[in-house]
Formats: structure tokens, C-alpha cells, sequence
């Protein structure tokens, strides 16, 4: 099988997509991006603000995505947004500042209050961190079909779009919340398993270079797991690139020992005198 994993333009069948991800074509008139930024793109055009950022509206939106996005019970968000607030209290403020979260997207049909739920709708809005969840699950379920030719284009172009997407943890410029912290340990965690499953996978196709980029963005969003390292440096000493696995080994080593005191285990060690025993620097 020769598949060269190329990180093309397009992303599941029917979904055009723009280079961090997003999707070019309708029905989407707002996009909303929380994977390393918070950004509000409407009818095609980035969202600014005029003086100063509405906090508590875009707040409130941060803290509905968090939730799911789909039918969450408003006194959930009320109690999460305002924990200081009697009930009374919370309700009328939530009521205020969805109401300025409406009028500052500028559609009333974004956002869906019935039986007391809240609701992103999703025939008009699309959330990075949807389309994120649903390629893993898809990208999860090719790995474990039979592969053939076409199964492995199809497993490249849905790397690449979850590649694009997840630019970052979510909401990773805010601070931690109690109502954030789940749903970012969540996708963190699902990200790292595709791509240890996904390099895993180029590296039984006898591609090492693929699973290259599998490893190398895996350390870019976690840089404190090992396994990323070790495998990493086997991809690369396989494609001839030395110089770049024993930096990499040495990357780790300082991260390791900066975060949490620590030094690479026997087992990365091991990788890495191995690839120093063969590898002769070029004189000159």
C-alpha cells in the first residue's frame, strides 16, 4: 500500500473545509471555534467588537457548548454561571445575558430556549468541537474496518480534518473552569488516543513518515507523554532523518525534567542509544 499522507483540503465526504477546519459552504452562517481560541466567525467574516468584549454573553456561550450544546436545563447554566446567586437572582441574570448573547450574534434562530433547555441550533450553527467528536468516533471506526486502498485514503482525509480542527485544548486561553474542565480532559483524551492509534496504524502500512505527523502532533498537544517520544524516533530513524530523532529524545528529556522532574525512562533511553550505535554524522 502506498499512501502518502498529504494533508489535503477536504474532510468527510460532502463537507468542504477551510485550513483550520471549518467548513466553506452552507447551511453554516455561524461558526463557532473553542479549540485553542475562541473565535466567531459569521457569514464567512471573523466577529470583532466594537469597544470591549461582551464577557458575560460569549460566557454564557462558552458555558452552553461546555454543557453539550443541546437541550441544557437553563437553571444548570444560571447555577454555574452565577453560584453566588440565589435562584430568583441567577434566573433573572441568566435571562439578561441571553438576551444580549442574542442580540450580539444577531439571530434569534442560533440559539433555541424551549421547556426551560437552551440548544445551539445546529442547522444553522457549526461548533469546531461537534465536528471534532464526530471524526474521532469516525476516525475510530475505520481503524478497526479492513483496509484496503481507498479505506486508507478515506482514514487520511479524516486524520487531516481532525488535524485542523484541534488547534488547541478547549477554550485554552481562558481560564479553567469546574463547568470547562471536563468536556477539555474529555477531547484531550480522545485526541491523543486517535493519534497513537493513527501512527500505530501508518506504522503497520509500513509508512513511518505519516505516523511522523501523527507523533509530532500529538507532542504539540500533550508534550509530557513518552510514548509519543519513543515512537517518534523510531518513525524517524526509519526515514533516514537521525538528526531529528536524537532531537527529539533531547526534547523530551528537557521537557520531562523541566515539568515534572523526571528522566526519560529505560525504555526511551534504550531508542535512543540504539539510533546513536548506527548513525555516523557527516564530516565537515
Amino acid at each position: 500500500m502506498d499512501t502518502q499522507f498529504t494533508l489535503p483540503d477536504t474532510g468527510a465526504p460532502g463537507i468542504s473545509a477551510t485550513s483550520d477546519g471549518g467548513p466553506v459552504n452552507p447551511p453554516y452562517s455561524l461558526c463557532i471555534y473553542t479549540l485553542g481560541r475562541f473565535t466567531l466567525v459569521r457569514d464567512g467574516e471573523t466577529v470583532h467588537y466594537a469597544r470591549k468584549s461582551p464577557a458575560r454573553p460569549l460566557l454564557l456561550l462558552k458555558a452552553l457548548i461546555a454543557a453539550g450544546g443541546r437541550q441544557v436545563g437553563a437553571a444548570n447554566l444560571a447555577s454555574n454561571m452565577w453560584p453566588d446567586k440565589e435562584g430568583d437572582l441567577a434566573q433573572r441574570a441568566f435571562e439578561t445575558t441571553l438576551h444580549r448573547l442574542r442580540k450580539y450574534l444577531g439571530n434569534d434562530r442560533y440559539l433555541i430556549m424551549e421547556d426551560g433547555r437552551l440548544t445551539l441550533n445546529s442547522e444553522r450553527v457549526w461548533v469546531d468541537v461537534w465536528e471534532c467528536e464526530r471524526q474521532l468516533t469516525r476516525l475510530r471506526g475505520l481503524l478497526s474496518r479492513h483496509i484496503d486502498a481507498d479505506m486508507a485514503n478515506e482514514i487520511s482525509h479524516c486524520a487531516d480534518r481532525i488535524m485542523r480542527i484541534y488547534q488547541g485544548h478547549f477554550l485554552a486561553r481562558d481560564q479553567s473552569t469546574c463547568w470547562s474542565v471536563s468536556l477539555e480532559e474529555r477531547l484531550r483524551n480522545r485526541f491523543v488516543h486517535g493519534m497513537l492509534a493513527l501512527g500505530s496504524f501508518w506504522e503497520q502500512q509500513g509508512l513511518p513518515a505519516n505516523a511522523v505527523f501523527c507523533y509530532q502532533k500529538g507532542i504539540e498537544v500533550d508534550d509530557l507523554i513518552e510514548t509519543f517520544y519513543q515512537r517518534l524516533m523510531l518513525c524517524l530513524d526509519q526515514c533516514g532523518r537521525q538528526p531529528e530523532a536524537i532531537a527529539c529524545y533531547h526534547q523530551c528529556r528537557h521537557v520531562l525534567g523541566v515539568a515534572l522532574g523526571l528522566q526519560p525512562t529505560g525504555e526511551t533511553r534504550q531508542i535512543y542509544e540504539t539510533i546513536l550505535s548506527h548513525y555516523t554524522p557527516l564530516a565537515g
